[in-house]
């Protein structure tokens, strides 16, 4: 440990090393890891070589074909390998985005998911993973790995893309790993088996083609780098440290000695050093080698190494790791319910066949066929009648069959009981009728073999948090221009979008005022100068584990299908929904023609900002159509006294007609208060605007002012009558 407290050691990558001091490293950590994980890697070929079928120890099995005698094989273990996978495939997790610190912002994070989605889609991440999860399961380790690819052979843009590892014993994994993510790695090394003629077409001016090399004088080493026919081709992940210094600056901010702005910038700006310590730049750094020179390498834009394991069960005894999975402990019981199956079959296979029992003289003139019964099949058998003492003899009769072997068959479920203990998975798993005397004992019974072996998909729920940052820490760097990229949805769809684009101040400031009207004035959008800038800003990770979209969406289907049936009504004011998860041809057609049907107020979505001002009801626009009727006859009415009409004529038709409306208001007001779904104050509003209108013009003011004062004084106003309806309104819901 250093004087500034960093865990540093004199293995320690340092970006200054030769070629030759890389390639020296990426061959002692082949070894270290061939000695650390040796037993498991041991102990894994054994589990897979079961899974395949070859229970038998070869001594025995040879002894036994030398012998005539059976070696039968039957095979259990896919079954519930199988069953255990498979819960992991209908019950995908997916990582999920949020934004967590400054800069950033709830769009970006949905496009960055999308991002992850796609980047998932397009490079088949279920195939990786899947094959790491079965791995694990098997043999209790696997592996997947992310890696950046130019997008064509014309393009400059990279982009992400999960890759599979088949063949988990081609990864040597950091041995002082800890974390169940691999997190903490500091070296991981893929290496495989290169046919030279192949690698020759590929690299031909690589040493390791040269003839001079001899075979047999590679290493010493455990692992043989060059053989007759292949060449052992390496990719070396190692993270590099630079040393460094580490500057605080009096504004906050924290650079390296050499990426500090200039001097006159700082003293112009009043910005003084406050702090500084010694420190270590880090990079990820890939090689691809042979044990004799570097063919390529590349510097890797994240934090971590981008090669992530999958773990099944795992067992530290002093330092010592032990990984298993399904196959480890169900190994000895397989090859038990193979033995006794094999004596079984074996014991019933060499008592001779029962022979037929029949009177003397019953086989005359047939003894032929009676020979080959046996052996053959025939139609039917001809025997001579004989009598025994004056009786009739009874046609000839095949001896009853010895008794099977129950012993060996009750030892052999013995075992096959033996291998539903060791896998945790019993009859209820596997479709088979158990022991439950209900179906909720049932399902009991399955759940506890799905807990029995959570593990598995649990730990692949770790991993992918761990690939979530890791691809979000990559993203500014390989997505760090103004481009097109293809995010999914949710729903599968997938669409374009424009990502790290500079906005005009005009552009800014819509984008800004869409943001506020989207948020109903929730929170105050900021203004942005660059549309999904996904170079800045930080951004958390979750993992959600559940049945796909597709999945949800049959279920949901069904659902609504049986609530429809409970509440019909549903179609009606969704029938649009139900059909539109439905997947029938013709489904998306005809939830258009229903949502036609479907009234505008209960179609109308608040938080979608193109729908504009929610829909009045259609009893409420009935009604103000007809005050608005009221309102142009009152209009016409003022007219007339205009032109000389009797002013007590419009007075009192005026005050008729507003005594109408008084009354239609008032019953208005009782529907409302006996339908609590319509807002009293909304109506209320209606009912000010109404009456602001109803206000006499000033010929009428002028014309009948002294009769309206005087008739003011022993009876309220339209005014005062306007507030008693107000106030007779209902206050409560």
């Amino acid at each position: 440990m250093t004087d500034n407290g960093l865990d540093v050691t004199d293995d320690t990558p340092d970006s200054s090393q030769t070629d030759a001091e890389i390639i020296a490293d990426a061959r002692d950590y082949l070894e270290l890891c061939a000695l650390a994980d040796g037993d498991n890697f041991k102990e894994g070929l054994v589990d897979l070589q079961y899974l395949a079928g070859n229970h038998w120890p070869e001594k025995q099995k040879r002894q036994r074909e030398l012998d005539g005698r059976p070696c039968l094989t039957v095979n259990k273990l896919p079954t519930f390998l199988n069953q255990v996978t498979n819960e992991q495939r209908q019950n995908r997790a997916s990582i999920k985005v949020s934004p967590v610190g400054s800069g950033a912002d709830i769009q970006t994070a949905e496009v960055i998911q999308g991002m992850i989605k796609h980047i998932e889609y397009d490079s088949n991440a279920e195939v990786a993973t899947d094959t790491a999860v079965n791995a694990a399961a098997a043999i209790g380790f696997g592996y997947f790995r992310v890696m950046p690819e130019y997008c064509d052979e014309k393009s400059f843009y990279q982009e992400l893309k999960y890759k599979r590892i088949r063949n988990p014993f081609t990864v040597a994994f950091d041995p002082g790993s800890t974390e169940p993510d691999g997190s903490d790695q500091q070296r991981c090394l893929i290496h495989v088996k290169m046919d030279r003629k192949l690698f020759k077409q590929e690299y031909p001016e690589a040493s390791a083609t040269s003839d001079s090399l001899a075979i047999n004088g590679a290493t010493g080493f455990t692992v043989n780098w060059l053989a007759q026919d292949y060449i052992r081709v390496a990719e070396f992940y190692r993270i590099e440290r630079e040393p460094a210094e580490l500057v605080m600056l009096s504004d906050g901010g924290v650079f390296w000695r050499d990426e500090m702005p200039s001097a006159e910038h700082l003293k112009a700006s009043g910005i003084t050093e406050v702090n500084k310590r010694r420190s270590f730049k880090k990079k990820v750094m890939w090689y691809k080698l042979t044990a004799h020179e570097i063919l390529e390498r590349t510097e890797i834009m994240c934090n971590w190494i981008p090669v992530f394991p999958v773990y099944g069960s795992e067992l530290d005894i002093d330092g010592k790791v032990i990984r298993s999975g399904l196959i480890r402990n169900a190994r000895d019981p397989q090859l038990m319910y193979d033995f006794w199956m094999t004596s079984a079959t074996e014991e019933v296979a060499m008592r001779p066949k029962t022979p037929f029992i029949g009177a003397e003289g019953q086989f005359e003139d047939h003894e032929n066929e009676w020979m080959q019964a046996n052996v053959r099949s025939f139609a039917y058998l001809q025997y001579k009648p004989t009598t025994v003492d004056g009786q009739l003899a009874p046609p000839p009769q095949r001896q009853a069959m010895a008794d099977i072997p129950s012993g060996m068959l009750t030892m052999a479920m013995h075992a096959n009981d033996n291998i539903k203990a060791t896998t945790g998975l019993f009859d209820s798993s596997l479709g088979a009728a158990g022991n439950a005397t209900s179906g909720k004992q049932e399902l009991a019974q399955q759940r506890q073999g799905n807990i029995a072996n959570f593990h598995y998909q649990d730990g692949l729920t770790r991993t992918l948090r761990h690939v979530g940052r890791c691809l979000i820490n990559m993203f500014p760097h390989y997505y760090d221009t103004e481009r097109v990229v293809k995010i999914m949805r949710d729903d599968g769809e997938v669409v374009p979008v424009t990502i790290n684009k500079r906005l005009s101040p005009e552009e800014a400031q819509q984008l800004q005022q869409e943001e506020q009207a989207k948020s109903e004035g929730k929170y105050s959008a900021a203004i942005k100068s660059v549309l999904n800038d996904i170079t800045v800003g930080q951004y958390g990770v979750v993992v959600d584990t559940g049945p796909s979209y597709t999945t949800m969406r049959q279920q949901a289907s069904d659902a609504m299908v049986q609530f429809g049936q409970s509440w019909p009504k549903l179609m009606d004011i969704a029938g649009d929904k139900v059909v539109k998860a439905m997947d029938w041809p013709g489904a998306q057609e005809i939830a258009q023609r229903i949502e036609r049907t479907i009234p505008p107020e209960i179609r109308y979505d608040p938080k979608d900002p193109k729908a504009g001002p929610p829909p009045l009801p259609p009893e409420i626009k009935q009604q103000l159509d007809q005050m608005n009727q009221m309102i142009q006859g009152l209009q016409q009415e003022n007219q007339r006294l205009k032109t000389g009409i009797d002013k007590e004529q419009i007075k009192a038709e005026s005050n008729e007609q507003i005594a109408q409306i008084k009354g239609m208001f008032d019953q208005k007001v009782a529907e409302i208060g006996a339908d609590a779904k319509k807002d009293v104050e909304e109506i209320k509003g209606w009912i000010e605007f109404m009456l602001l209108k109803l206000t006499p013009p000033e010929p009428l003011n002028g014309a009948a002012s002294e009769d309206m004062i005087e008739e003011n004084r022993t009876s309220p106003d339209p005014g005062e009558e306007n507030t008693q309806i107000g106030q007779s309104l209902p206050t409560g819901e």
